[in-house]
This record gives C-alpha cells, sequence and structure tokens, in this order.
C-alpha cells in the first residue's frame, strides 16, 4: 500500500488484522482492507492475461515447493521485478506464466475527488479569463503594436487543432470533430495519425511534432516578448517555418501515396503553418541578424518543450491504458454468469428462518440478507443501495437484516436505541422502521433520535432478538459489517456492494440459483 501512497494507521491496520479468525490468510487481509475502506479483491486471472493488468499488482506464485506465495509485482520494461519479505527478485515473462496461479489480489487507492462538471467548467472559464487579462496586461505594458502580438493567435489554434487530431489521447469525444475527420469516404484523422507504416512513426509522428512545434511558438513568444526581443522571436520564426515546409509536403505525400486517407486536421494545421508563413513575409519586416545566444534560448526552450509533451504523453498514454483496463473489468464485473459463478465458488450459508427484519416480498425465493450496525461507519451506503433495490423491486425480493451488536457491551443510550428500532419494527411495520434508520443515518445523532422516536418497550423480548441475531453472527463467523448474502452465498469482495443494483434482474429471473 505504500507504494500506491495509500495512507492509513499502521497500528490499528495491526490491530485489526491479527484479530481476525483466519490470521495470516489471504481473506484477513481482504476482509481487514475493507474494514479500512480500501478497495481490494482477490480475482482469478489467466496467465494470458497478465498483459492486461496495470504496473502493479499481487499475484500468488508457484514456489519451488509448489506452495503459493503472494507477492508484490511490478513491470519494468519487458521485465518483472517481485518483491517478498521486502527483497526485489528480477524474472522474466516467461518465468512469470511458468509460476502463475491464475489469482491476483488489487488494492485501488481511494479517490476523495468528488469535483462536479459545473466545478470543472467554472475552473476552465477562470482560466480562460485569465489568459485574457494577461494577454491584455502584456499588450498594453509592452512596445509592440497589437498586430504582432496576434501571431499568437496563429500557434494557439495549432495546438488545439494539434490535440483534436490526439482525440484517442487525450480522451476526447466531440461529435463535431468526428464529423469534420471523416467528412467525405476518403478522409480519416484516426487512421492516418495512428498509423505507423514507416517506422520512424514508433518514435514521433506528424501529430507529436505539431504539438511540440506550436507549444514551443507560445512559450518562446512569451519569453522573447518579456525580454523585449521579439523581432529576433520572427526572424527565428522564419527560419523554423521555412524548414517545415518539407515536412509538411512530406505529410501531405504520406496521406495521398503511403495511408491513401486525409486527415481533415492535418490539413488545417498544415494551413495554420502556411499563414504563419504568409503572416511573416507579408507584415513582419526584419532586417537584423539573428544572435548566436538567441538561437540557443530558442533551441532550450525547444528541449524543455519535447522533454514536457514526452513526459506527459506517457502519463495520458497510461491513463487511456489503466481506463481501457477499468472499463473491461467493470464489463466483466456486470456480467451475470460470471458474477453467479463467483458468488457460488463460496460455501452456502444456510440464513436463519425465524429470526431478522424482513422487508418488501416474504414469499419471495429471491433473498438478499445483510448483517448490519447502524454505527458500522460502511453499513450507511449498503442500506442506501438496499433502498433503492426495495424502491425498485420491492414486491419481487425479499430483504432480511440481521444486527450485528452484543448489547450487553453498549452504553445505555445505545441500548435504547437498538430498543426503540426493533419495537418500531415489531410493532409499526416496516415502513416504520425504514424510515427511523433513514433518519438515523442522516444524522448519527443517538440522543436527539432516542427523544423523538419513544415508544413503549417490552425490553426483555427485544433484547434477546438481538441476542439471537448476534449469537447466529458469531457462531457463523461474520465478523464484520457489513455483509451481503444472496440466497445464503456471500457477495464476493472483489465486487462493489454498489453493482449489485446490476444484478437484480438477473437474481430475480434466475430460477435455477
Amino acid at each position: 500500500m505504500e507504494n500506491e501512497s495509500i495512507t492509513f494507521d499502521k497500528d490499528e491496520f495491526l490491530f485489526q488484522i491479527q484479530s481476525h479468525p483466519d490470521y495470516p490468510s489471504l481473506l484477513s487481509i481482504s476482509d481487514t482492507l475493507t474494514f479500512f475502506n480500501i478497495d481490494n479483491g482477490a480475482i482469478p486471472l489467466e496467465a494470458s492475461q497478465i498483459e492486461l493488468l496495470p504496473d502493479q499488482f499481487m499475484g500468488l506464485l508457484r514456489e519451488a515447493n509448489d506452495e503459493p506465495q503472494l507477492y508484490y509485482i511490478h513491470k519494468k520494461d519487458e521485465k518483472y521485478i517481485t518483491i517478498k519479505d521486502k527483497t526485489p527478485y528480477e524474472i522474466d515473462h516467461e518465468t512469470l506464466v511458468s509460476r502463475w496461479l491464475d489469482l491476483i489480489f488489487l488494492i485501488e487507492k481511494p479517490d476523495f475527488e468528488n469535483t462536479k462538471n459545473i466545478k470543472k467548467y467554472k475552473m476552465l472559464t477562470i482560466l480562460s479569463a485569465l489568459c485574457i487579462i494577461l494577454f491584455l496586461l502584456l499588450y498594453f505594458t509592452s512596445k509592440y503594436a497589437i498586430s504582432r502580438l496576434l501571431f499568437l493567435l496563429f500557434p494557439s489554434i495549432g495546438i488545439l487543432f494539434s490535440m483534436a487530431a490526439l482525440k484517442e489521447l487525450f480522451g476526447t469525444k466531440s461529435t463535431l470533430i468526428n464529423k469534420f475527420c471523416n467528412i467525405t469516404a476518403s478522409t480519416n484523422c484516426t487512421t492516418v495519425v495512428s498509423s505507423n507504416k514507416w517506422k520512424f512513426f514508433n518514435i514521433i509522428n506528424f501529430s507529436d511534432l505539431s504539438i511540440i512545434f506550436f507549444s514551443s511558438q507560445v512559450f518562446a513568444l512569451l519569453t522573447f516578448l518579456l525580454s523585449g526581443n521579439l523581432l529576433e522571436y520572427f526572424a527565428i520564426q522564419k527560419i523554423l517555418l521555412i524548414i517545415s515546409i518539407p515536412v509538411i509536403v512530406l505529410s501531405l505525400y504520406y496521406q495521398k501515396f503511403v495511408e491513401k486517407k486525409w486527415c481533415p486536421i492535418c490539413l488545417v494545421i498544415a494551413s495554420i503553418i502556411l499563414l504563419e508563413i504568409g503572416y511573416l513575409f507579408l507584415f513582419v519586416t526584419i532586417s537584423i541578424p539573428i544572435p548566436v545566444n538567441y538561437l540557443f534560448l530558442y533551441a532550450y526552450i525547444i528541449l524543455i518543450t519535447i522533454t514536457l509533451w514526452m513526459i506527459l504523453k506517457k502519463m495520458l498514454l497510461k491513463q487511456k491504458a489503466l481506463k481501457e483496463f477499468q472499463m473491461n473489468a467493470n464489463r466483466l464485473l456486470r456480467n451475470y454468469t460470471v458474477f453467479k459463478n463467483t458468488l457460488m465458488i463460496t460455501p452456502k450459508l444456510e440464513m436463519p428462518s425465524s429470526i431478522g427484519i424482513v422487508l418488501g416480498n416474504p414469499k419471495s425465493d429471491s433473498q438478499i440478507t445483510i448483517i448490519t450496525n447502524p454505527f458500522c461507519g460502511h453499513c450507511k451506503e449498503v442500506h442506501e443501495i438496499i433502498n433503492t433495490i426495495l424502491d425498485k423491486h420491492g414486491d419481487q425480493i425479499q430483504v432480511k437484516i440481521l444486527f450485528k451488536t452484543a448489547l450487553e457491551l453498549d452504553n445505555e443510550e445505545t441500548k435504547q436505541f437498538f430498543r426503540i428500532l426493533m419495537t418500531l419494527y415489531l410493532e409499526n411495520g416496516e415502513k416504520a422502521f425504514t424510515d427511523a434508520l433513514h433518519d438515523f443515518f442522516e444524522s448519527k445523532n443517538v440522543e436527539a433520535w432516542n427523544q423523538k422516536y419513544q415508544v413503549p418497550i417490552d425490553k426483555e423480548k427485544v433484547e434477546n432478538v438481538y441476542t439471537v441475531m448476534n449469537n447466529w453472527c458469531v457462531e457463523n463467523q461474520i465478523n464484520y459489517t457489513p455483509e451481503i448474502f444472496l440466497n445464503g452465498f456471500k457477495y464476493p469482495s472483489e465486487y462493489d456492494k454498489e453493482n449489485l443494483t446490476f444484478y437484480m434482474n438477473d437474481f430475480i429471473e434466475d430460477t435455477h440459483f
């Protein structure tokens, strides 16, 4: 977890994992991570799918004595670094496959990013406004005419079209761009941009060149403008733009005769460069020599731009690969047949028939049982999921709630809470119970809740119900809350609980469960 920069209380973690009845098994690790709200899962995976995994994961490998051992595995180029007891070992792909035991253990760093799209748009608006203000400040504080500064529009537009050409890399989805790229049968931006029929394109392609070229133009313009050397900047631009003409010709040749497809965005980028050439030769008169130090400065800016782009591109490629992996994983996770097979791997637990709070249709053969405690930090989410399921399938499914709590260990205020909650169900029914429980999850104020829901209580009867439920949990080694069972089968830990809603239609219709 340290490699994924996941922060947690180590002492509390050790305490919880050592308290697990199956310590030091993989199950104890998984259960304790779940207890800390850290997404994790043991997932069956064949050796042929190793390439689909992220660069860091934990996998079960065969030892020399054929015993299984869990390793932290880090992919580095074509090699794999396996770490056991903090000691790294380097192995190749073939060795990894030969030792592979078809099981991985993944830990996902918690994501606390809750920013909404509207906030992102506001941020873009603010940044755009700042750019305009900065441009105006540069104009009013500089000695150059606005016509000279407007040259900045050419590379700025060029960057936007370069990003559009790399829409697959940037994850940009635009109907307008797609229509523009496929305006005729002989045009296709994606085909041209992703083509690698020339080996040179395995290193850098026309899209990389364009975004580096235009970005360096912008950075250099601002640098030379602030230093008061804009004429030297334009002199260097004339040289670079003339050098770029053969690249444009090469691009046109590649599209026409090699790929035999036109890229409208590439043609626009070429047109922008030609407009820049026309602008400089028509509107900017330069008759000064270019000092060598300015050439070195511009070369340095280009080098920095290339470095930054290569770093950014690597990050974008990694993000794209992870996104594709996540999409494929989601398809797999939401496949009911795969889910059911995973669900039924574990032994079926006989659910109690005479205890528990029953919601929905008590006669339904499709039963969800949840082991919960209102004071559990993660139980509110499960109750919200169950409420969503009941709202949609309440007449087709039975939900049974078992509370795991030892009343003798609770303080009097907590005991009174549980007594009231059970009494509401026994005396007033399902709706009174669910409304009161929802009210508590919203406020989490036990004292105020107890004052609000004062009812006559049969103390002995109610406490006996909780004792029976808690004893059943202890006897069946249910150590944490929340836990979910579908017709007696424990909900797989590798599946997010919110995915439960995706399986309900198939689960209800499944007569062979």
